[in-house]
């Protein structure tokens, strides 16, 4: 489908119309490559909430919406030389473009349309390139396609000894500090427990060394955002696993149309020995298919522990769009040196 007919707005999400949400989701939730609460409208507007700089284009054709492609800006200097990044930055999964299967988009062109200079990502997801849309440096991803009659027996029968290790655990947790009790989707107390959650996972992130993703205020204000939604598209998730009274693991993450996305998961480090992020995994495994749960995507990365609950690899990009003007060229110098420290 040809791009050269096409013309564009860029709106605040504040500002979309219903029929313009209506039909993001519209899009979205007929293309299955497009199954991320990270590509949605919900997901845009709660992160402009939370405090964030971000717009989005929407590109017309005979004056139909046919793509929506939302991004931000870290600073006031960065939306003045049009320097944009993807919607939540850190705390985004994935990026790109929702559209009209058939339609290509040259980023050079996307560009022009949404008034930008340069556009820097990751999480660039390889079904993109059906849009016309590119990346460089991949990244392995990883997911989990569940069996809907037997999820968890189907996926962990074979490996024996990791399942009867995690039976044995479960075994001794009861033994010990009483009946497992797991809450797929919690509501009571919801606040709290999503605080523990994030006080849990940055002390988590300062004890392993790994950057602190909610040390900035807005990043924590967008979990409790995300955790009062309810769309098909973009719906937050809170499981808890507890045994007796004692507080074993908890996970938030976000689903869309049957895709859980697996986000932020945290254990109880005091009761190390009984396996709680493994114990939570599992659960959360068995629970997903009735409720209408097939997919669970692990997002970026590649680890023992990831490929122990996964059935299935896909690839992310990142890299950077641009066009030729000075800001953009200066911009990419600076990015590519950035990532070659990095790597």
């Amino acid at each position: 489908m040809s791009a050269a007919s096409l013309n564009a707005r860029v709106l605040s999400p504040r500002d979309l119309d219903p029929q313009l949400v209506a039909a993001w989701d519209q899009l979205l939730a007929g293309d299955r490559s497009l199954h991320s609460p990270f590509l949605s409208a919900h997901y845009a507007r709660a992160v402009q909430a939370s405090g964030v700089r971000v717009r989005v284009c929407v590109v017309y054709r005979d004056g139909a919406p046919c793509a929506f492609f939302p991004f931000q800006f870290g600073s006031l200097y960065e939306m003045l030389a049009g320097s944009a990044g993807p919607v939540g930055g850190v705390m985004s999964d994935y990026v790109g473009l929702v559209a009209r299967q058939g339609l290509q988009i040259p980023p050079t062109q996307l560009l022009k349309l949404a008034r930008l200079n340069t556009f820097t990502f990751s999480h660039l997801d390889q079904t993109q390139q059906a849009f016309g849309v590119q990346g460089e440096q991949p990244r392995i991803g990883l997911r989990l396609q569940l069996d809907p009659v037997d999820p968890l027996g189907t996926l962990l029968r074979p490996q024996h000894r990791y399942m009867k290790d995690s039976e044995r655990c479960a075994r001794l947790a009861e033994r010990d500090l009483g009946p497992l009790r797991f809450e797929f989707d919690q509501h009571a107390d919801r606040t709290a427990l999503l605080d523990r959650l994030i006080e849990q996972k940055r002390l988590q992130y300062q004890l392993t060394d790994v950057p602190d993703s909610l040390s900035e205020p807005w990043t924590r204000r967008l979990l409790h955002l995300l955790a009062q939604l309810d769309a098909p598209a973009c719906k937050g998730q809170l499981s808890t696993l507890y045994a007796g009274e004692h507080w074993l693991a908890s996970h938030f993450g976000l689903t869309c149309h049957g895709v859980l996305h697996h986000w932020m998961p945290v254990y109880n480090p005091d009761l190390n020995k009984y396996a709680p992020g493994r114990l939570l995994m599992h659960r959360m495994i068995e629970a997903c298919p009735p409720a209408g749960l097939l997919t669970i995507d692990h997002g970026e990365g590649d680890s023992p522990s990831k490929r122990q609950t996964a059935n299935e690899e896909h690839v992310y990009y990142r890299g950077q769009w641009h066009n030729r003007s000075v800001a953009s060229l200066i911009s990419r110098g600076y990015q590519s040196l950035k990532w070659r420290l990095q790597a």
